[in-house]
């Protein structure tokens, strides 16, 4: 065994060449604006690939979801996770499992599919609900018995009993979009990148894969109008290239990268805002449990104790990041303030030995952004330094995910090790249900299937005991780490630049971007 430290400078000299490039050019007063007036120009994680609510792919899809389709209410504005209605005119949970709503009149589909009624409430929540749709966000909907319609624009939530997450990670989120039942059932009861029909202020103009989506006014709309005539949304995945489309006047909004905010914010003007928010976002690596390499938990945890997380991370954000201690962020309740296994490298060595593994060599997968990037190469020397060879795979952010995926093929059984992150909604329980039993093939990418999880999480989500309900998503954590399935690493920030005069961008965390009730001051 043999000490390491590695200095991020060496690591990305080419990549802070570019970022002391934007910072120059803004220090300069060079700074060319996107076009002002009615068109907001952003950034967004990554183009969309479906944009059907039951199977979306993540936030990226869901900022375009929010601004053409509609839901009884969404997420306000602003630096709390309020909701407010949206076409809900009323929404009564005095009966927590009987939810009764009435819909604002005169909300319109496109396509000729006549007015958003509560029939499509019915049908859009029951469907993602229903197993034999094999919904990935079913579980948004574990607690629906059934909605109720009374009339064209009245209905009633049954749930099967009190579901804590319903007004924080369901009805305001990507589980609560209504969808046309006609119109959905007329393309085969379901779609890609071009829905049948939409309600929101907005609809999509034009589309050039991988390139840019620009969102116009729906002529239909009705309600409250958007400031904003376009909104154009450039798919941008290296935030270090995002930060020079800003420079350049290509963007109005960017996510910018941690590391790169200390020098941003030195040389932004009174122009630009620089903001650093609270994420909700979840980074790890995780370990095919299933393959061969690592069915023995003492090989997974030599792997685990071998890493120093706190080097891995702060050479990747040059001290700006924090250690992860689970995969619920500490902005909501259940969050850990510790790991249960430290870093140790003599304890690796000492269970390789154990298990009688010599020359253990294993790839880890991970899109190409330039942070990750620099914390693999971390991880990938400190392995080394316990007698463990990684090769490091980077790939195109389409083809890591479909990789995993059961959909899509048998890849996965050739997976070995990946760094991932995910984002979730504010409650916990939208954090623990990717790691079940029905999950794996779909989004649990361990493949770690363990009943006593199951049961625990389904638990802890309807529990309507705070205390109780923080201590169980606690123990989860906990379960996750002693399986030795997952390294958790960062919960990282957003950090949004953007313009001085735009104001109600995005969520409290910077995650979403509301276009509906975005403005130019």
């Amino acid at each position: 065994m043999s000490d390491f430290k590695m200095d991020r400078r060496q690591i990305l000299a080419g990549a802070a060449f570019l970022g002391a490039g934007v910072v120059a050019a803004m220090s300069a007063g060079r700074l060319a604006f996107a076009a002002e007036g009615k068109i907001l120009k952003v950034q967004n994680d990554k183009d969309i690939s479906i944009i059907d609510p039951a199977n979306r792919s993540g936030w990226w899809e869901e900022n375009v979801m929010f601004a053409i389709f509609n839901s009884l209410c969404q997420y306000k504005a602003g630096d709390t996770w309020d909701w407010k209605l949206d076409i809900a005119e009323e929404l009564d949970a005095s009966d927590p499992t009987r939810i009764r709503f009435k819909l604002k009149p005169g909300i319109k589909w496109t396509g000729g599919f006549g007015e958003v009624s509560a029939e499509d409430v019915k049908f859009s929540f029951e469907r993602i609900a229903d197993p034999k749709g094999k919904s990935g966000y079913k579980d948004d909907w574990d607690a629906l018995d059934h909605v109720e319609v009374i009339d064209k624009l009245s209905g009633v939530i049954h749930l099967k009993q009190a579901f804590p997450p319903l007004f924080k990670s369901t009805l305001p989120h990507g589980s609560g979009m209504i969808m046309c039942k006609a119109a959905v059932e007329k393309a085969g009861g379901a779609f890609t990148t071009e829905p049948p029909a939409t309600s929101g202020p907005y609809k999509i103009g034009t589309w050039v894969p991988n390139q840019k989506l620009t969102l116009v006014r729906n002529e239909l709309w009705t309600g409250e109008q958007p400031y904003f005539d376009e909104i154009q949304l450039t798919p941008i995945t290296d935030l270090k290239t995002a930060e020079i489309g800003y420079q350049s006047g290509d963007l109005d909004v960017t996510k910018v990268s941690l590391s790169s905010v200390p020098q941003l914010k030195q040389a932004a003007g009174a122009d630009t805002t620089i903001e650093v928010l609270p994420s909700l976002h979840y980074m790890w690596m995780g370990l095919n449990v299933e393959n061969p390499k690592f069915q023995d938990i003492r090989v997974r945890r030599a792997i685990q104790r071998a890493i120093n997380v706190d080097e891995a991370i702060q050479a990747a954000y040059f001290g700006e990041g924090t250690v992860a201690h689970g995969v619920v962020p500490p902005p909501l309740p259940g969050y850990r303030a510790k790991n249960l296994h430290a870093f140790d490298p003599a304890e690796s060595e000492k269970l390789l030995a154990e298990a009688g593994v010599k020359d253990l060599t294993f790839r880890i997968d991970l899109p190409g952004d330039t942070d990750r990037i620099t914390m693999a190469q971390v991880i990938q020397a400190q392995l080394k330094a316990v007698g463990i060879t990684v090769e490091l795979n980077v790939m195109d952010r389409g083809a890591y995910e479909d990789q995993f995926m059961e959909s899509k093929g048998d890849a996965y059984k050739k997976t070995e090790a990946y760094i991932v992150e995910f984002s979730t909604a504010p409650d916990a329980s939208w954090v623990t249900m990717w790691f079940t039993c029905d999950q794996v093939g779909s989004w649990n990418w361990q493949r770690l299937c363990d009943p006593a999880f199951d049961t625990l999480s389904k638990k802890a989500t309807y529990e309507t005991d705070d205390a109780v309900r923080t201590k169980d998503f606690e123990k989860l954590q906990d379960m996750l780490e002693e399986s030795a399935s997952c390294i958790f690493l960062t919960h990282g920030s957003n950090c949004i630049m953007s313009r001085s005069n735009l104001k109600n961008i995005h969520s409290a965390n910077g995650q979403w971007l509301t276009f509906k009730d975005a403005i130019r001051v």
